[in-house]
Parts: C-alpha cells; structure tokens; sequence
C-alpha cells in the first residue's frame, strides 16, 4: 500500500473521498498524473494545479492496492472551497476514466465536513471539562455547607452499647431529644442542637429506655408521618417522656429547615396529652394541622360551607374537575381534559376542584374566567400564580 500524506500547511473545510477501480497495475503518480491531466480544463475556475498553487486544495492522498492485475484503494482531497465548489471538484474527479493505458472507474464515497467532527469534538470535550469542573468547584454557599456538613459529622458520637447516633452532650445535658435515625441527629447538629439520641427503629434500645429515667426533661421528635406515630406509641409504652414535637404532616425531621425544626420544638405538647390517644387521633390531628391553611383560604374567600369543597377535594374521581359557582352549586363534574373544551360553557364558575396538575393553559383560562379559588395535585415547574387566585395543594 502506498500512501502520500499531506505536510503542508493548510486549512481543511472539506475531504473529498473516492474510491477507485483499474484494470492494472499502477503507481500512485499514475493515478495522481491522470486526475490532474483528465480533469485540466473541463472547468476554467477549479483547475487542480491552479488550486493546489492558491492553497485552496491540499495535496491529494491514495490509499492503494494491487491484486490479480487490478488496483483498487481511495484517493483524498482536502478542500478549502466553497461547498459548491467541493461538490463540482468532487463531480469532476469521477469523470477521469483511464489512469495511463488502464481502464478506471471513480466514485465517490462521500465529501466529509472536517469542521463538523471538529464541533462534534469540541462540543464532547467541553462538556467533559464542564462535568470536572462542575465536579472540582463549588459555590460559596455550597462550601460553607459542605465544612459545616463535616463538622456536625465530627460531632456525632457513637452512644451505648448499640453504638446509637447521638450529640456530644446527651450525657451532660439534663435534657434529652429522642429521634429516628443518624440523619435526623445531624440535622439538629445544624441548629445547634446537641442532647439528641437516635433510637434507629421501632424498636426501642433498653439503654435509651434508661437514659430517659436520669433526665429532667425528654421530649420524643418525631416524623409527621406513620412511621413516627409507631415509634411515639412504643416510645409511650416504655420510656419516660415528658413532652412530644412532631415534624408537619408527611414531613421527616431530617427534611426540616432551621425555622421548621425550632418551631415544631416551641410547638411541642406534654406527652400526657398522647398517653389515651389511638393512632386514628393522631393522624387525624396531622390531617387538621394540613388543613388549617386550607381554612385560612376559605375564611379569605368568606365561604358559607367549606364542607362542600372539602367533601369535593376528598371524593374527586381520579382525573375529574368539579365546578362551583358563588353560591357553591355544583356546575359540572367532569374528566380534566373535557374541563379544557366546555369550561366557557360555565361563566359562573368561581370554584375549581381537579385531580390533576395546574397548567399555564388552565391558569389562563381560570384567569380569564375570573375564578377566585382552584385546589389540585400540583403546578407545573415555574408556573406563577397571581395574587388575586388562591390555590390550594391537596
């Protein structure tokens, strides 16, 4: 196989690539020769040796081959021509028909864009420097979280005989706060918060049980969800508690934010207020908590019967809308979807109830209509609400 490459300096937009067939045996300036030769003057602007001297083409390449009397390989030529240009010079190469006294046959396989892999490589690689550099820096506010993060880390202690999460001070500290998990430990760490003790399940270590009996006060922080009024019963049965906080209704404590965290602790009850009270009560009393901003809204709108929108909210068939209009009779009860073609039809709608998410589209119709109140599912990302419509995520 013989090979020219090309040394000279020269910027490459395009690579002409044909293969070729001839029936002989034949050197590489043979082929060369009879491209030159074969295609001079067939077009006066793209004369080969012309733009080889101007730069405008590179030096042509050949890849070939001989077996059983005929050669066979590709030729390469690198342009720097216009795209009509390059496909013109590409048109003529495939009209050289000898090489010498052998038959030849050109055709093209393709004219390649250089520049288009240069993106494509460029664009790769960006994106690769990005991701490290994404990986490698951090924002100022990301760094003070990350070293508080690790100091807070430091601080958790290993407690007991069962090696429970705990703060620095659950000994010294004549207070204790009983949590779930690690997670919940650390994050009372952010706050400043260090007589905590985690009890890593339902199933309530005895050296806790003890711990309780020693302090002067304890208080049970649990999770606003089922699996906190597990622990909370257990945790009644056995141990001394004195007081109970509970994170907001399908809240965990390690979800928390700082103010969310200090008020539910300020919010704590006495624990006798829980000693009679069945699991029902209490999740009944997490679903009141939940719907007292639902409340605040309904007083907003000085609705005579919020029975009949919490009844709606509670009943609704899974991808319904239900209509009402001031007086709160019910307009329509419809598939969200047939809500978007024959709402108009219901100009007296001030109330919507759908199981579903709040679009832009919605929203601009609800705006339009003038409706005052829309509970539902959820929004989309970004969607803003005005003031003059109160919405409601049920």
């Amino acid at each position: 196989m013989v090979k020219i490459t090309n040394q000279s300096e020269f910027t490459t937009k395009y690579i002409i690539e044909v293969n070729f067939k001839i029936k002989g045996v034949v050197e590489k300036s043979d082929i060369v020769g009879a491209i030159f030769g074969q295609t001079e003057g067939l077009l006066l602007d793209l004369d080969l040796r012309d733009l080889q001297k101007s730069g405008r083409i590179g030096r042509i390449e050949v890849e070939t081959e001989s077996k059983e009397g005929v050669s066979m390989g590709i030729i390469k030529i690198p342009s720097s021509l216009t795209r009509k240009e390059t496909a013109l010079l590409a048109a003529t190469v495939e009209t050289v028909s000898r090489v010498g006294p052998c038959e030849a046959e050109i055709n093209l396989i393709e004219i390649r864009d250089v520049r288009e892999r240069k993106r494509k490589k460029i664009i790769q690689r960006a994106a690769e420097l990005l991701k490290e550099w994404d990986q490698k820096s951090l924002e100022q506010s990301e760094i003070e979280e990350e070293i508080e993060t690790d100091i807070k880390l430091g601080e958790i202690i290993s407690w007991g005989s069962e090696n429970l999460p705990a703060g620095p001070e659950v000994d010294s500290n004549p207070d204790l706060i009983i949590v779930e998990g690690r997670a919940d430990v650390l994050n009372l760490l952010r706050i400043g918060i260090k007589n905590t003790i985690a009890v890593q399940g339902t199933q309530i270590p005895k050296s806790v049980i003890k711990l309780t009996k020693q302090k002067k006060s304890v208080t049970a922080f649990i999770d606003g969800d089922r699996g906190g009024t597990i622990i909370l019963k257990e945790l009644l049965q056995v141990a001394k508690i004195d007081h109970v906080a509970r994170a907001p209704d399908g809240y965990e404590v390690e979800e928390l934010t700082r103010k969310q965290m200090i008020k539910s602790l300020q919010n704590k009850k006495p624990a006798k207020s829980f000693k009679d009270i069945k699991e029902e009560d209490i999740i009944q009393e997490a679903y009141l908590n939940k719907t007292k901003p639902f409340q605040k809204i309904l007083k907003k709108l000085k609705v005579k019967d919020e029975n009949v929108i919490i009844n709606a909210i509670e009943n609704i068939q899974a991808g319904f809308g239900i209509g009402f209009n001031k007086s709160l009779e019910k307009l329509f009860d419809m598939s969200v979807g047939e809500i978007f073609e024959k709402i108009r039809n219901f100009k007296d709608t001030q109330y919507l109830v759908i199981d579903g998410i709040l679009t832009k589209r919605l929203l601009s119709l609800a705006i339009n209509m003038k409706i005052k109140f829309i509970a539902c599912k959820n929004k989309e990302e970004e969607l803003t609400i005005p003031e003059h419509i109160l919405v409601y995520f049920f």
